[in-house]
């Protein structure tokens, strides 16, 4: 697997939070030092870091103890809680602690275990944190939801005006990428402890399904549900007949194609091209083209959709009944079927084999760093500021709205660069 697809598959979803994780606030610049880890000193922006991890963490168990509890009332203070019995601001402290062990653990696992960068991971990991550092904002500083970056140029702007120092960013994106080379070394092909090819491919299936479907709606042209007992079966027999069609080796692109002639047909859009040219000449898509990769997780395009189509044996196509729809569903088998011409893979278990792999493995390697930290003695800085406490409550900010904009435009672009 090229290094470009093992970032995005096993580095992105933790560099993105590495990003949105910035967006504390108000932070002293005079401090160094916040704590010190197994006589290693942890510098006050690494610190921030891993306070808005933990601070993350404690509004999700938050909302896992408590579903009904309402985070938007007016004067509602997380910091008034109780997280897994211990007060809120103690759980982020806690918390906070145990990221900055990792951090450690994962610098010396990486180096016991004589791992090192080759030059296109280390020309690849100064490539992203140099561009995230210059990432520009400031078409959103200006914005009521981003209103924190206050009229921050880039993010490095606005990461140091709250306390973290390109250099803390530069090593905690470093840190990140050792994690996930760790991770390789264990468990990816070649690793100490191989996964098996066939437990990824199980996991992919069972967690994975591929479709291409449309629907025939059961609505007229004002979007009222159809009562009238022939026009329904008229819809009825139209989906069975694609149906029929694609179970006897017509191809999914064909269909689809006649399906969307009929409609026009139906609003009279054939009638009024008089224009004489050849609609067969049209392009006709390739079948892959229609591929929809639907989690077992998902409730799109509805929980019934999802839940009939992982019912549905591979290879088949069937008519689901739903209030407003006749969808006509074909589920090709996810671990044989080729994606688009033009996708960054084809291969749809190559492509989510790091996943996989993060889903089967992730928990065991976590415990391999706690294990490696569980003796680490540790020390706060009482002459910093209570980091957890002051400036981990804004974090919640970037972790949405960053991540929004990272998914929107950062990956989007640096993924692209160079083809």
């Amino acid at each position: 697997m090229s290094l470009k697809k093992k970032i995005t598959a096993s580095v992105t979803a933790a560099a993105l939070t590495a990003v949105s994780l910035l967006t504390l606030s108000g932070c002293s610049q005079s401090v160094s030092r916040a704590m010190t880890v197994n006589g290693e000193d942890i510098p006050a922006g690494i610190y921030i870091l891993y306070s808005g991890h933990a601070y993350a963490d404690a509004t999700q168990k938050l909302q896992e103890e408590q579903p009904d509890l309402d985070t938007s009332a007016e004067g509602f203070d997380y910091y008034n809680q109780t997280v897994d019995g211990i007060s809120f601001t103690d759980y982020v402290k806690r918390e906070t602690e145990n990221y900055c062990k990792r951090h450690v653990a994962v610098n010396e696992i990486f180096d016991s275990l004589g791992i090192k960068f080759d030059e296109e991971t280390q020309e690849t990991v100064n490539d992203l944190y140099q561009a995230q550092w210059g990432f520009d904002v400031s078409s959103y500083s200006s914005m009521t939801a981003f209103s924190y970056l206050k009229g921050a140029d880039t993010l490095g702007d606005y990461f140091e005006s709250i306390g973290v120092s390109k250099s803390s960013f530069r090593d905690y994106t470093i840190n990140t990428y050792r994690a996930s080379e760790i991770f390789e070394h264990y468990y990816s092909e070649g690793g100490t402890e191989e996964v098996p090819m066939e437990d990824i491919r199980k996991w992919i299936d069972d967690n994975y399904s591929l479709t291409r479907y449309f629907s025939v709606s059961l609505k007229d042209s004002e979007g009222n549900l159809i009562t009238d007992e022939a026009e329904l079966k008229k819809l009825e027999d139209l989906a069975n007949e694609y149906k029929n069609k694609l179970s006897d080796g017509a191809s999914f692109a064909e269909v689809y194609a006649a399906h969307q002639k009929y409609l026009k047909e139906q609003s009279g859009e054939e009638d009024e091209d008089n224009s004489g040219s050849d609609s067969s000449a049209e392009e006709v898509k390739k079948d892959s083209e229609y591929n929809s990769l639907i989690a077992k997780t998902s409730v799109s395009p509805s929980e019934e959709f999802v839940e009939a189509l992982f019912e549905q044996e591979k290879n088949t196509t069937t008519v689901l009944k739903t209030d407003a729809y006749y969808y006509v569903v074909q589920r090709p088998d996810v671990l044989e079927t080729e994606g688009a011409d033009g996708e960054d893979e084809t291969d749809y278990v190559k492509n989510y084999t790091q996943t996989a792999l993060q889903e089967l493995k992730g928990d065991d390697m976590e415990n391999v760093f706690k294990d490696k930290y569980a003796s680490y003695t540790s020390e706060v800085n009482g002459s910093a500021p209570d980091y957890a406490k002051d400036q981990a409550e804004n974090a919640i900010n970037g972790l949405t709205t960053i991540t929004q904009i990272q998914y929107q435009n950062y990956y989007s672009q640096m993924f692209n660069m160079g083809g």
